[in-house]
């Protein structure tokens, strides 16, 4: 009730310099107690999945978990005489894997746009005729019946992207041009920031957006992407599709493989992170006591130490901590106003001596969140994105664009442009506009193999 009360006051801008000495600390007790469970659990699970599989998982962050197994190890086992360091180091390796990941994520847009022009070519190579009884009046009205059996405009909007991405476009570039523009013009007037975020995400689903280290990182992936480069599309023989076909399913079950261990070892970091953060706001209660010797035997086990319990014992500890979990986390989110005095009382922080403290609070609710590899100190541009510098941004992009068409052959070019566009906000004015343009874009489409094959998935996607 008292952290309520406190969080009331601060909304209503009443005793700001009584409850923002108040709030830092409760606001770091319960991040505290919530990582505290999480890190028990995601940290034991981690240990139980490299004891069952010494595969990619185990090797990706070899380095990685060492380091982070000393940290553990320092923070649960001895005093935490060098808990800065330690709190640095965590950083420096959280850092490292948002870069890994980065590079995958590269990699993975790229071999999308590959696998996309793969999945227009399969029918040159089956003998398959369309479904009995099919036009594209009827696939048009499935296709619709599909996108509007949900009430949901958040999901109607989901489904209208995922078919607009199958279809089979033939835009000229202008018109590609034109599209992306009006589906720009709505960040004008915006946020920089929003306007970024947009540019990026156009940018990654269309084999434009690089990172300096993934040729260094993953130089398999560069070369295998390179192989994948030289086969010429328009000409490719069943042999070379088959190759292709078996070389992107291997490369995907690598990457999933890779992004599946930064994974976890992130949300450990994430955790371990909280836990150091808030050290000297930790409660002493039973569960949190559960949580630090689950913790400390798991790390024993993992540095091939004697631990005084059996993995048995350890997961019989877990009883402890049922229910706790989802008792914390409505308040989390309820007394989240870090945002609010970020923006509202900055000041008053710095004027109490406060900054430290609050520059930690800022973060816990990144750390704890579902974004595993949300960015920590980003500076957000919030200046407003006017007409000049959308315009200017656009002219750059496109200019990215026109030098990426120029090296890949149409049937790549129509899938950056496929991908692209279904990343846009959804463009239609009304029902009648999406389905004249579903429809046309069927109708239109005069290659025979490429039809069947978006007709396939886009079964399968309703």
């Amino acid at each position: 009730m008292i952290m309520k009360k406190i969080v009331g006051e601060i909304l209503k801008g009443k005793n700001i310099d009584y409850n923002l000495q108040e709030y830092y600390g409760r606001f770091m007790e319960i991040n505290n107690k919530y990582a505290m469970i999480r890190l028990a659990m995601n940290y034991y699970t981690y240990y139980s999945m490299i004891a069952e599989n010494h595969g990619i998982a185990d090797t990706e962050n070899f380095s990685g978990i060492s380091v982070m197994n000393e940290v553990m190890d320092h923070a649960f086992h001895y005093e935490k005489v060098n808990l800065s360091e330690d709190i640095a180091t965590l950083e420096n390796l959280r850092n490292d894997i948002l870069q890994k990941v980065q590079d995958l994520t590269c990699y993975v847009d790229k071999f999308n746009i590959y696998e996309h022009a793969l999945n227009r070519v399969e029918y040159r190579f089956r003998d398959q005729e369309f479904p009995k009884g099919y036009s594209d009046e009827n696939f048009t009205r499935q296709l619709m019946r599909f996108i509007l059996e949900d009430e949901d405009n958040m999901e109607i909007n989901r489904k209208i992207s995922q078919v607009v991405g199958q279809l089979p476009i033939h835009y000229t570039k202008s018109k590609f041009y034109e599209t992306l523009s009006n589906g720009f013009s709505i960040y004008k007037g915006g946020t920089k920031q929003s306007f970024q975020d947009f540019l990026y995400m156009i940018k990654t689903s269309s084999m434009l957006q690089q990172s300096e280290t993934m040729g260094e990182n993953y130089p398999y992936l560069k070369e295998s992407f390179d192989e994948i480069c030289e086969v010429c599309f328009k000409d490719i023989t069943k042999e070379q599709y088959d190759d292709v076909r078996r070389h992107l399913d291997m490369i995907s079950a690598d990457i999933e493989e890779r992004m599946n261990s930064n994974m976890m070892i992130q949300e450990i970091i994430n955790d371990l992170l909280v836990v150091l953060y808030t050290e000297n706001h930790k409660p002493d209660d039973g569960v949190v006591r559960a949580c630090e010797e689950i913790i400390s035997n798991t790390n024993l086990l993992f540095l091939g130490k004697i631990s005084p319990k059996t993995e048995e014992e350890i997961e019989d500890m877990f009883v402890m901590l049922e229910g706790t979990q989802e008792e914390i986390y409505p308040k989390l989110s309820a007394y989240d106003v870090t945002d609010q005095i970020r923006d509202s009382y900055s000041e008053s922080v710095a004027e109490l001596n406060l900054e430290e403290e609050y520059n930690i609070v800022y973060k816990l609710p990144k750390l704890n969140s579902d974004s595993i590899f949300i960015e920590l100190d980003k500076e957000e541009d919030n200046s407003v994105a006017d007409e000049t510098f959308v315009e200017g941004e656009l002219n750059k992009l496109f200019e990215e664009y026109a030098e990426l068409f120029s090296q890949n052959e149409k049937i790549i070019n129509r899938a950056v442009m496929s991908m692209a566009i279904s990343e846009l906000p959804v463009f239609f004015n009304n029902i009648s506009e999406l389905q004249d343009f579903i429809y046309n874009t069927l109708s239109i489409c005069n290659d025979k193999a490429e039809k069947l094959a978006c007709i396939e998935i886009l079964n399968e996607i309703g």
